[in-house]
């Protein structure tokens, strides 16, 4: 049975006790994420910079009034930023079970068009960020022998597929390998470790853009609301990972 089907009534419940947090959770795949699991009766927290988004999740998920979540306001891109969304997550929760990267930037354009500037732009977000919740939440997970760490990725997995996202998809690569070795790492610690990829044909992650050398061409003006609505069966296969822990998890694809 498929774990979310938009418009159709999930078993309530069966995540009761547990906490997740979701990381860019405010829209996009990470506000379909938060939603689903609140409705299977994970306690969220949505930690994302947006607040106007952030507060609006919260209050979508508080309306279905099964479980319980909270917006932390949070810069992935800052050290303390990221310690006290920790730290106020566990102080809040009593424990965090689930953490879900979802927070991206996207950076487009021929190489030769892209400064050192916009590299850092965008591995501060898309590399460090997740480094930086997994490090702050790791030690808490670790203690408490159980604990599952999700990250994402655009495409399967650390293939290059659009040259003009040659930048983007070599940070998402480095995400897979640092997700890969952290698997190996806490093997055996009860910290499940998942890399989540959303396919070829799935949405970019991270609304927050920057294109060089090649106009306003591949990204024409639309609502941002109506972007941030991906189809609940594009993350049927994470929600099941996180009831069957295992490390590749693809998304399906719909026609």
């Amino acid at each position: 049975m498929p774990a979310v089907v938009q418009g159709e009534p999930q078993p309530r419940g069966v995540l009761s006790g547990k906490v997740a947090v979701v990381v860019g959770g405010a829209s996009g795949l990470g506000r379909t994420v938060a939603n689903a699991l609140a409705r299977q009766g994970a306690r969220v927290v949505i930690a994302d910079f947006d607040s106007e988004r952030m507060e609006r999740t919260v209050e979508e998920i508080l309306e279905l009034g099964i479980a319980d979540a909270m917006a932390l306001s949070t810069d992935v891109r800052s050290d303390a930023s990221v310690r006290s969304m920790a730290g106020d997550a566990i102080k809040a929760m009593g424990q965090v079970d689930i953490l879900i990267n979802m927070a991206g930037v996207l950076l487009e354009g021929p190489l030769d068009r892209i400064k050192p500037s916009d590299w850092k732009w965008m591995l501060q977000t898309n590399l460090l960020g997740p480094v930086r919740t997994t490090t702050a939440l790791l030690p808490h997970m670790k203690e408490r022998r159980s604990g599952h760490v999700i990250n994402t990725v655009s495409a399967d997995g650390p293939a290059l597929h659009d040259p003009l996202t040659i930048a983007y998809d070599a940070g998402h690569a480095a995400l897979a390998s640092f997700t890969r070795s952290l698997a190996a790492e806490l093997d055996g610690t009860g910290v499940n470790v998942s890399l989540y990829c959303t396919g070829s044909k799935g949405p970019r992650i991270g609304e927050n853009t920057r294109t060089r050398g090649v106009g306003r061409l591949l990204h024409p003006d639309k609502d941002l609301d109506e972007a941030s609505k991906p189809s609940g069966q594009l993350i049927d296969s994470l929600i099941d990972a996180v009831h069957h822990p295992r490390f590749l998890v693809l998304a399906e694809r719909g026609s």
